[in-house]
Formats: structure tokens, sequence, C-alpha cells
């Protein structure tokens, strides 16, 4: 059972490309495809505080950390949708809004670019019901409240791998066409509370299908993390420790996050990482 006062960590999208049995675990399901948008991820929600019960006080995690560090929630509170996500959460104390926080400028990957600082509501958790809203109940309250929601593509039913794969191809292809602020990074597929059963699952456009190839006598070769994946690995370090700008400080913090994507996703990893450290710091500046 989910204390109201307890954090609930949004759990880790696995790739469906590199996974089979999860796309064995989605077919049959109704599927809810959604645009990723190319930010931060946290949650904003309210808890009692612990010497006041009957005063609350907002938190934002991060995706990994209770309490996101200071600059991301600055950046959060920045956002012109805080003000109207903290009136959602008073009308609404036991909802957990995920959201996407986008700065103003090239996105984290620099595949977009953002026209202003903005807060995408991704879900919502009810701790009343333990399980996440589906994308309709979302989209409602969102178009009541006048926030900005990721966007649903499609919605889909697939009975065999080879077109859910198919689809799942097609879907790369319209993140790759060129629109007026970039490309998509790629989409989510969601299960939405199936039968009460979560699922999630990304494709995006910068991670290819892991080959791992054995030479005789040699050692087992892997693919080199993808530049985005190395980028969110940054971000994470960002939300859930801080950068401060001081590379003796930042750069094993980012050293030890890409390790651990490579890791989780069978990658090699790329040795110029104080190349992407300085990208994603000029990108935060602008």
């Amino acid at each position: 059972m989910t204390n109201e006062n307890e954090w609930v960590r949004y759990d880790h999208i696995p790739i469906l490309e590199t996974n089979p049995k999860l796309r064995r675990m989605l077919l049959g399901k109704r599927l809810s495809w959604t645009i990723k948008e190319d930010g931060q991820n946290v949650i904003i929600w309210t808890r009692k505080k612990k010497y006041c019960k009957k005063k609350t006080e907002v938190v934002i995690s991060s995706h990994n950390q209770e309490i996101a560090a200071a600059d991301i929630q600055g950046y959060v509170r920045r956002c012109p949708q805080y003000e109207t996500i903290l009136q959602v959460l008073k009308d609404y104390p036991l909802y957990r809004m995920v959201c996407e926080e986008c700065a103003k400028g090239p996105s984290i990957t620099g595949i977009k670019t953002y026209t202003e600082d903005i807060l995408y509501v991704v879900d919502i958790y009810n701790v009343a019901e333990h399980k996440y809203l589906p994308y309709t109940q979302v989209y409602q309250l969102c178009y009541h409240y006048h926030l900005p929601i990721v966007q649903l593509y499609a919605t889909t039913r697939h009975r065999t791998i080879k077109n859910l794969v198919k689809f799942a191809n097609h879907v790369l292809e319209y993140c790759n066409t060129p629109k007026d602020y970039g490309k998509d990074e790629g989409m989510v597929a969601k299960t939405f509370g199936d039968d009460d059963e979560y699922i999630m699952a990304k494709v995006k456009l910068d991670i290819p299908r892991p080959i791992v190839e054995r030479i005789r006598e040699g050692p087992v070769l892997l693919q080199q993390i993808p530049d985005g994946e190395i980028m969110g690995a940054i971000s994470h370090v960002e939300a859930d420790s801080g950068l401060d700008g001081t590379p003796v400080h930042d750069m094993p913090l980012i050293a030890k996050a890409v390790a651990e994507e490579c890791k989780r996703h069978l990658y090699s990893s790329k040795a110029n990482l104080f190349g992407y450290y300085k990208k994603y710091m000029e990108n935060r500046k602008q």
C-alpha cells in the first residue's frame, strides 16, 4: 500500500527494439503512442509536513532522487505552467504530476528547439488507486486546466511481433520527418492501465539495434552508445546531483552515469565525454 507521503519513482522506460521479452508483453494490448519530449523528467507532488500534518509542502523529484537538484527545481518553478500544476495538486492532493521540463532553446540532445520554457504533462499517478491515469483522463484534466500534454500520435493493438515492429519503424520515420521545431526524439508506447498492468516502451531515432559480434579468438564488440543517450545521462546527473560547471565536480558523476547506461543497454562508451559535457552546458545557457 502506497503512503500518500511516500515518493513514487517513475519507472525507467525500456527500449522496444532491443527487448524481445518486452515486445511479447505488448502483444494484444491497447497501446497509446505519445511524442517523447526532450527535456528533464520530474515529478511534482505534495506531502504533509513532518511536524505539522495539517500543512503540506510541494516536492519536486527527479527521475532518480526524491528531491531534485536545486537548479532543476529552479528551472521547473520558472515555467509558466508551474503555478497551474500547483492548483491541480490543491484540487487533487493525491495526484503525482509527472512532467517533462523543457528549457527555452536547444533541447537536451539538440534534436529540436523550444521557443519558451515549458512543462509538458507526461503522466499522472493516483496514489489513492495506486496506478497511472489513462491518457484520456490526463488529456481531459490538462484541457480544463490549460496545461500542455505530450501529444498522442496513435492508438494501436498488435497481434504479432512483426506487425508491432513494422509500426515502430513507421513511428521512427515520422519522428525523423523535419518539422518547424526540428525533429522528434522518439515516442513512448504505454498500456495506460490495461488490466491494471502498466507497461511502457520507447523508440528513439538515435538508438540502433545493438549489434554484438564475436571475432574468432577475440573479445565481444559492442555498439557505441548513441549521442542522445550520453546527453540524457548528463541531464539525469543534473537533475539528481546538480552541475556546478566545474569539471572536477561534474565529470566523475557524468562518467559514472554514462557507464551505467552502457551496462544497462550493452553499449561501449565513448572517450570524449568532456566534449558532450561542454555542449550540454552551452545549451543550458542559451
